[in-house]
């Protein structure tokens, strides 16, 4: 039986859950475009986009989108300039190719937030930020939150992202990576501080956008997840003890990496520097598994505490 296009936008909402996606199915349901009044917005925005990259480059810290990573990646991120360390750019188009798509999606729905605050009383909905830039009380903490909003009067942060089809179907089934969870986490943390705002805010919003496109339940191919701050803090703070007992120590931490042939050292930009010794993890874990009875446990994502000088460390 054929569907008139009024009831086919009622099982499209009905289908919308969340806080957020809802507001923007709801927005999609009729034209938008950029307008003239949209370009004060758009030329603000860009210039944040602009700044935000300029400073990344010239005062690096431990970024809440890096921080779930290998924590030799995360504290070289930070300081390979001053060890000597190089970093091999990416010369793989797809991911450079990647990195440029994710600005345009990024662009593309803080867009679509500042319509919906255009559209809504702030009671309902108001954006009260885009590229908001937030640092930790010793300054080497901090990120660029992609929006803050308030919905309902509660302040949320959103943080987009494009996802390929497996990972989004992966998501909408419950499964959020846990890389993601905690960048969205720590965004909280930090905007919670008493350095930062008077503001509290409880949870985050990982809105996902499916790269194949919508579906018949998700019509502008969106599923936001909800966040909540307050479960990964106990992670986020032991990561970043041990991030920042290295610097005390003056200390590389020791490589997670186990084999050369993984694709998380390939893509690495310090695999050179960690090619030795992820070699020899790689030959003992081999050895380990012709001898029997016997198992090498692999670090976690937390790595081990042995670690390098970095004076003996340095890249010639």
């Amino acid at each position: 039986m054929a569907h008139s296009q009024v009831e086919k936008r009622i099982a499209q909402k009905r289908h919308a859950k969340g806080i957020l996606v809802p507001l923007l199915v709801d927005l999609f349901s009729r034209s938008v475009e950029i307008e003239e009044d949209d370009l004060p917005f758009l030329l603000d925005l860009l210039e944040k986009m602009v700044t935000r990259q300029g400073v990344r480059n010239s005062r690096p810290v431990f970024s809440p989108s890096q921080l779930s990573s290998c924590l030799r990646y995360v504290y070289l991120l930070k300081h390979h300039s001053e060890l000597g360390v190089f970093k091999k750019p990416s010369m793989r188009p797809e991911a450079n190719y990647y990195f440029f798509t994710g600005n345009w999606i990024h662009l593309k729905w803080q867009l679509a937030l500042h319509k919906l605050d255009k559209r809504w009383p702030d009671e309902k909905f108001q954006l009260l930020g885009v590229e908001v830039p937030i640092l930790s009380k010793r300054k080497d903490h901090g990120g660029t939150v992609d929006a803050l909003v308030a919905i309902e009067l509660e302040p949320v942060i959103v943080d987009f992202k494009g996802l390929n089809v497996r990972t989004f179907s992966e998501i909408t089934r419950g499964y959020v990576p846990p890389e993601y969870a905690l960048q969205i986490a720590d965004y909280g943390m930090l905007f919670n501080s008493p350095s930062q705002r008077a503001l509290k805010i409880t949870k985050g919003l990982l809105v996902a956008e499916n790269k194949g496109g919508p579906d018949p339940k998700r019509p502008i191919a969106l599923h936001e997840s909800e966040i909540p701050i307050k479960t990964y803090l106990p992670e986020i703070r032991g990561r970043l003890e041990v991030l920042r007992s290295h610097e005390q120590d003056g200390e590389i931490p020791e490589p997670e990496c186990t084999s050369t042939q993984t694709l998380q050292f390939q893509g690495c930009p310090f695999s050179g520097f960690c090619r030795k010794e992820v070699k020899e993890n790689q030959r003992r874990n081999a050895a380990s598994e012709d001898t029997e009875g016997y198992r090498v446990a692999v670090p976690g994502r937390n790595g081990n505490r042995r670690s390098r000088r970095n004076s003996k460390r340095r890249a010639g």
